[in-house]
């Protein structure tokens, strides 16, 4: 799951510790969309070894964090306006029929906690506000218990994620419009009103990506890769 720890109560591998380091830099932007990485570099950084850290990147590759171009070299996922707008297409077309046909398995009380988390995540830094956003959202998705439909949208909810800090990093954060928004949603559950739900979820999802796209449109320099 998402910012919890896949591997409670034990002993991690070198590969597994690999991949956390390695997946926290390129989430928390560390590792800027299209920067250059190389086996050689990592190694450096870690002192793993060679086979944990090819092990660690095979998986990011595998979740399309990590591109790998042959004779060119390896690069951390670009943004591009068409990525973007690909993500948040499947975002328009999953989220609100998720949503409102799964409303009678949420529970009521774990919404309302949401929302107060939500308020005192607005304090935090935008780290930790975008883990409790993605949270929130992941947890509607979750309440399907459909393990294939979940592990897609984690990926899904990661691109999200790391564009939302991204974009903060470069002054551009949506994040004093997200509690509005999300408090609508919120109402919008309490009545249980399927066209409701839909149009909060909706005016969510599309605020974000104009506002996120506008943003990486002033963003000076390139991020779109190769």
């Amino acid at each position: 799951m998402i910012f919890k720890d896949a591997f409670p109560n034990r002993n991690l591998s070198q590969t597994e510790l690999a991949y956390n380091y390695l997946l926290d830099k390129i989430l928390s932007c560390q590792y800027l969309p299209g920067q250059d990485i190389s086996e050689k570099m990592l190694n450096e950084e870690l002192s793993f070894g060679r086979t944990p850290i090819r092990e660690a990147l095979v998986a990011l590759k595998s979740q399309n964090l990590i591109m790998v171009y042959p004779r060119k070299g390896m690069q951390v996922r670009p943004f591009t306006l068409e990525y973007i707008n690909e993500i948040y297409q499947i975002r328009k077309i999953m989220e609100p029929a998720i949503i409102t046909q799964f409303k009678g398995a949420y529970s009521k009380n774990t919404v309302l906690e949401f929302q107060n988390q939500l308020q005192n995540s607005s304090q935090s830094d935008d780290i930790e506000f975008y883990k409790k956003d993605i949270q929130f959202h992941m947890y509607f998705i979750e309440r399907t218990k459909n393990e294939s439909l979940i592990a897609f949208y984690e990926n899904i909810m990661i691109e999200t994620y790391r564009l939302a800090v991204f974009a903060a990093i470069h002054h551009c954060s949506c994040r004093e419009d997200n509690l509005p928004q999300h408090q609508q949603i919120i109402e919008a559950l309490m009545t249980e009103n399927d066209e409701q739900i839909a149009m909060a979820v909706n005016r969510h999802i599309n605020h974000s990506l104009i506002t996120l796209s506008k943003a990486l449109e002033g963003i000076p320099g390139d991020i779109s890769g190769t």
